[in-house]
């Protein structure tokens, strides 16, 4: 079983405070999860996708939160899809 004490086990992610970007070439969507309140280590986790198209700005496109649990299922999910990981795109 993995250990969800980070959204990837991966500790780059860690490092950030638990934030993290995915990005889709293919559909130009790329999604950021970070914690849902003070603390790094939140039982919430806000999931933010945008529309991105270079050299242009990202579009916001949606917004939730999910348990943290659930974000790392679909963390991990995503990944097995084809999605990359990424850093934060320039804004």
């Amino acid at each position: 079983m993995q250990d969800r004490s980070d959204l990837t086990t991966d500790r780059s992610l860690h490092q950030r405070g638990g934030e993290g970007w995915l990005v889709n070439g293919a559909q130009e969507l790329v999604v950021q999860f970070r914690p849902f309140g003070a603390a790094p280590q939140s039982q919430w986790v806000e999931l933010r996708t945008f529309r991105w198209v270079r050299p242009h700005l990202p579009v916001p496109q949606s917004q939730r939160r999910m348990p943290r649990s659930s974000a790392v299922d679909a963390w991990q999910h995503m990944l097995n899809l084809g999605w990359r990981r990424c850093a934060a795109p320039v804004r």
